[in-house]
Parts: C-alpha cells; structure tokens; sequence
C-alpha cells in the first residue's frame, strides 16, 4: 500500500503483542523483561507518538492482544455449548495460547513472500510442519464436529478465505467465524464464500492500515515477511544452510516500511531508529554475550532478519545480536 497523505481520514491499527511474543524465550533458558517492564510501555508510548506524528488527521487506534484474546474468548463462549459437537480453530498463536477451550486445534498459517517481498501465497510459521500437514491433522481432531474459526485480524480477508476453503476440502463445517478486528473490505471478501455468522469483536470504520508491534522488532517471534520456497510439500518458509528461517523485517533499512505499512518516509525513518534502539535494549538486558546463533538455534519460531537489498548476504552467525544491531543502527 502506498503512503497515506494527510488528507485522508480513517484508522490506522497498531497490535501489540511483542512483549508476550518474547516471554516465550524464557521457556529456552533466556531472561526477558517482565510484561510490565518500562522499557516496554517507554517503547508504546513512542510508537504511538512516532505514527501520528507520521500521520497527521488519522485516527490511531492501539490495541492490546491480551485484551482482544479476553474478548474473543467470551463470543466463543457464547456460542460453544457441546464441546462433543463443536470445537474451536484458531489460527493465531496468540489467541488461542494459554486457553484449555482451544484443544490444540491451532493452524499455524503464515503469508510467505518472494525475494522482492511480494506475496507467493500461503504456508507454515517458521518451526512447524506444512499446511496439508497440520490441516489434516487438525481436521482428524475435529472429526464430525462443527467448527467456531477465530482469528486476530483481517486487512484483506484473504487468510479467512484461503482456511475456510481447505476446510471444506476436508469436509469440515465453520458455523461461525469471530475476528478481533476488520475492515469493511474484509468482511465483504469473506461474505462472498461464508453465508454463516461473522463477529467483529472491535469494529473499525475505514481501516488504513495495520502494523503489529512484533512485525517491527527484529529477532522477535514471527518479525517480519517470512521469505517462502516452493517443495514437494507445498510453500515453505526458505532455510539455510543452518535451517534458519529468514525475513525481512519492516522496518529501515531491512524492509520497505513506507510501502508496508502506508508510512511517509521521514517518519519511517524516526519509526525504524526508535524500533533499533529498542531492540538494542531488550537483548542488552537479555544478555550482550546472545549470538544470533544462540537465539535461533534454540528458538525456531524467529527468523534471520535479513535486508531485502542484500540477498546472499546472511548476517554472522557468531555475531552477537547487539554487535548485529549496533552495526544496523550505525548504516541507518
């Protein structure tokens, strides 16, 4: 999507949920800032200001997954009443996480991209099995039951479709689909192929755009465009010689957040400093020492974060990753 001019009124979303994307590392052995560490309501609050002063005359409009997952959870609970009859699918981590209501039943899908960063189409997250895969094992799970599908959000409805398609492949029914957020667009798309009912549990009027928090934090579960390859399993995310995943984040000088994330480039360039310099202070409190080598090998849900100018050119696996930063903070 190409910048947003001042003119235009509407909403532009910013998901935050990076900060439970890394307690996931402590199961590893690693030591990150507690929830409700400064350093991360310091980095909200200057992500906030950073877009809209970026976007003058749009509304931003923030939302905290853990409080979007409450809400989504209480529709789902108003609508499952025979867990031997129905069943819950989600197809975000983060929303089913943590939830005994969810049985597992988790599609880790992904939008995986090209070289250049345009959309190949669909497959896995880093570190889980192909899609053909997970569906049908997710299907075999639900058996005869129908199915409440819920998701965090959709920009395009594009995901929900592609889902609901490969369920029906598999003979199983969605009665009804519980998103956190849409926008009209998105809706109408999914109306097209789903007759049954669609709740939006925060409702957005004229959605710009949306950019969650972990999409600009490198080294973050999930940071980024995943890059894809085409197997004999389907869409797969790339790997490398050390079966590391790569993505370019979004933010300068590794993606293209400008057109990514419908940003002016003077403030995509305050927004990508603010997000280096954080990222610098989380790994510094994690330990300086962390080699990208050590972060990745113990943790196949991140990616390499790698620049969309520089394929080929993978960072040092023995570097640490606050040589790593500092290294990409003094280029930018």
């Amino acid at each position: 999507m190409s910048a947003i001019h001042s003119d235009h009124r509407g909403t532009y979303v910013v998901t935050y949920d990076v900060v439970s994307r890394l307690q996931s590392f402590r199961a590893k052995g690693f030591v990150v800032p507690l929830h409700d560490d400064l350093l991360f309501e310091r980095f909200h609050i200057s992500l906030f200001q950073k877009i809209q002063q970026a976007l003058p005359g749009i509304m931003i409009d923030t939302i905290e997954m853990n409080e979007l997952r409450r809400k989504i959870w209480e529709q789902v609970d108003g609508r499952i009443t025979d867990h031997s009859q129905q069943a819950v699918l989600s197809t975000c981590f983060e929303i089913a996480d943590l939830n005994p209501k969810s049985e597992g039943l988790l599609l880790n899908i992904n939008r995986l991209f090209n070289a250049d960063g345009v959309m190949m189409g669909y497959g896995p997250r880093p570190g889980f099995h192909p899609l053909d895969k997970q569906l049908d094992e997710l299907s075999e799970k639900i058996g005869s039951r129908s199915v409440v599908l819920i998701e965090d959000g959709a920009f395009t409805g594009g995901t929900i479709k592609f889902v609901l398609n490969e369920l029906e492949r598999r003979d199983v029914k969605v009665t009804a689909i519980i998103i956190g957020f849409c926008c009209n667009g998105s809706r109408t798309a999914i109306q097209e192929v789903f007759a049954g009912e669609i709740v939006m549990v925060h409702p957005i009027k004229d959605l710009i755009d949306w950019i969650p928090d972990h999409d600009l934090i490198p080294f973050s579960p999930n940071c980024g465009r995943v890059l894809g390859e085409v197997t004999q399993q389907g869409l797969m995310p790339i790997r490398t010689a050390e079966g590391f995943s790569c993505a370019y984040p979004y933010i300068l000088p590794f993606g293209r957040i400008e057109e990514w994330a419908s940003l002016p480039t003077e403030g995509a360039r305050d927004l990508s400093r603010l997000c280096i310099d954080t990222n610098i202070e989380i790994y510094s409190r994690m330990g300086p020492r962390i080699t990208i080598r050590d972060l990745l090998s113990r943790n196949p849900t991140v990616s390499l974060p790698i620049g969309i100018n520089a394929q080929g050119h993978l960072p040092a696996l023995n570097m640490s990753i606050i040589a790593f930063l500092e290294q990409i903070r003094e280029k930018h």
